[in-house]
């Protein structure tokens, strides 16, 4: 599906940031302590965390299973006849899918899916579990993930894909391709399938809040809010483990001595940036 190229006009945009009652402008309320503690800090060693390929695409491997486990559910939840499926038909578009994706990208880096076909760390495994698990008992949670994961995608991941396309040693030689054709194929995560990504930014957040403004109780959304600070806190322990399970090899590196100075600098790290950009976009 393709997101409309016609303009959007200023009725379209919603929900006003002066609505208090919008589910969206509710969630990034009680979030904006997550959000303010990615500091300048991050975004400076932004660059330096994108020098280690293996620690790129540990990242987004982790980000393949969080988002397989999401869309999972989605198509499960959408198959039933209930409410909160109609909501989730509301909102859904086919372009904001990541799994696909990731999936194309990470082929360039391992050539074998095999190698990343299951989440292998602790903490990835229990997010993706509990994904799975609180949606199937409470799928209105769902719309937590399509606020908080996808929408950061449309400011990050500009930020994000221009940064790669300037990074050099990042990417595999692959036989029969340019340097050029890699990194637009193994970079598939930040990039949509529209005309106008725009348009499609604008659209999501309309559709989001005109299907949860009256379908939900005020306890489901007080869940969703709370569901959507568990999604920042994981994301930033999934951080923590991917250092760590890293951290010998790392230490050994110069860059990253200089880098840290007791922070948590890494690739995946710069994903926290992307929330931090998102703020001024959702």
């Amino acid at each position: 599906m393709k997101a409309s190229s016609a303009r959007i006009t200023q009725s379209e945009v919603l929900p006003l940031k002066s609505d208090l009652g919008a589910l969206a402008n509710r969630i990034n309320k009680r979030t904006q302590t997550a959000h303010n503690s990615i500091n300048k800090l991050m975004v400076l060693k932004f660059s330096l965390a994108l020098r280690d390929a293996k620690i790129y695409r540990q990242g987004i491997q982790m980000y393949y299973h969080v988002f397989k486990s999401i869309e999972k559910s989605l198509q499960r939840e959408m198959a039933r006849d209930t409410q909160y499926a109609e909501i989730l038909k509301a909102i859904y578009r086919p372009a904001i899918l990541r799994t696909e994706r990731l999936h194309q990208d990470l082929m360039f880096f391992y050539g074998d899916e095999k190698k990343f076909a299951t989440p292998i760390l602790e903490k990835q495994i229990e997010f993706c579990e509990h994904i799975e698990k609180v949606t199937q008992e409470k799928p209105y949670l769902l719309l937590a993930y399509m606020h908080v994961l996808y929408l950061a995608l449309f400011a990050g991941g500009k930020i994000f894909s221009s940064k790669l396309a300037q990074t050099l040693g990042m990417f595999p030689h692959v036989e029969g391709k340019t340097a050029e054709e890699v990194m637009l194929g193994a970079t598939t995560f930040f990039k949509f399938d529209v005309e106008d990504d725009e348009s499609l930014r604008i659209e999501y957040k309309r559709d989001y809040e005109l299907a949860t403004r009256n379908s939900l109780t005020e306890h489901e959304k007080q869940e969703i809010i709370e569901e959507s600070q568990y999604v920042f806190v994981t994301n930033s322990e999934c951080v923590k483990e991917i250092e760590t399970h890293n951290l010998k090899r790392l230490q050994g590196k110069l860059a990253y001595q200089v880098a840290t100075k007791g922070y948590y600098v890494m690739w995946v790290l710069a994903v926290l940036c992307m929330m931090y950009y998102v703020r001024s976009f959702i």
